[in-house]
């Protein structure tokens, strides 16, 4: 493990527009699908479900859920991880989640950097961080969820050749995590060539975020990693 120290988290946990209806949603329903930090050792991911899971995937920063509702419900026989501090994203979660009687996600709705000690080594078989804060400015890049402290976490709680899926719209973000990931080491970058990267992948799953970039004529970037 690299000494770098680890961060907390930065920025506004709670956004406009936040009803009643909403906050008695976290109130009554979170309990059914948060995870909670043990006392003492790590997180067995497997006893949060009812079902024996084929494989668990990861997601950073989920906004407010949709790639995240849409894997789990093509895939239910996969365990779903998502992480999400901002309040507005975990109330739509929720929303979705029991809208659609899902049953395969479990959701940490607060600091990533605080669930990362509590999980097991080579458990996930695949990180999603999608559209992250890129932070632009040279002294907040610190602040990045891309870092090389936060790679050699994704390698340890990787499965051997697990995948990081990285995608942003954000011109300093792109150069940045290829930066890092040259100086730890730790990862290949799967692209043969620009339409690996440029293109979205044949599966998939946009969101309203990505679709507004897209209109506002920025163009998204997919980084496809594998665990060395």
């Amino acid at each position: 493990m690299t000494d770098i120290k680890q961060k907390t988290f930065f920025g506004r946990r709670r956004g406009k527009g936040m009803s009643k209806a909403k906050d008695d949603l976290i109130a009554t329903q979170m309990p059914r699908y948060e995870i909670k930090l043990p006392k003492i050792g790590k997180i067995d991911l497997k006893s949060l479900f009812d079902f024996k899971p084929k494989k668990f995937i990861f997601e950073i920063g989920y906004g407010d859920g949709e790639h995240l509702v849409q894997m789990a419900l093509l895939n239910p026989d996969v365990a779903f991880i998502g992480t999400e501090v901002f309040v507005n994203g975990n109330a739509s979660v929720l929303k979705k989640i029991i809208e659609n009687n899902i049953k395969n996600i479990r959701i940490f709705p607060d600091d990533v950097n605080l669930l990362f000690p509590y999980l097991e080594e080579g458990v996930f078989s695949r990180i999603f961080v999608l559209y992250p804060d890129p932070w632009p400015k040279n002294r907040t890049e610190n602040r990045r969820m891309i870092n090389k402290n936060n790679l050699h976490i994704f390698y340890n709680i990787l499965e051997p050749a697990g995948n990081l899926f990285v995608a942003s719209d954000h011109p300093v973000y792109i150069p940045w995590t290829l930066f890092c990931i040259n100086e730890t080491k730790l990862f290949l970058w799967d692209a043969k060539k620009s339409a690996d990267f440029v293109n979205a992948p044949s599966d998939w799953i946009t969101t309203k975020y990505e679709q507004k970039a897209l209109a506002e004529g920025r163009k998204p970037i997919y980084l496809s990693f594998t665990k060395k």
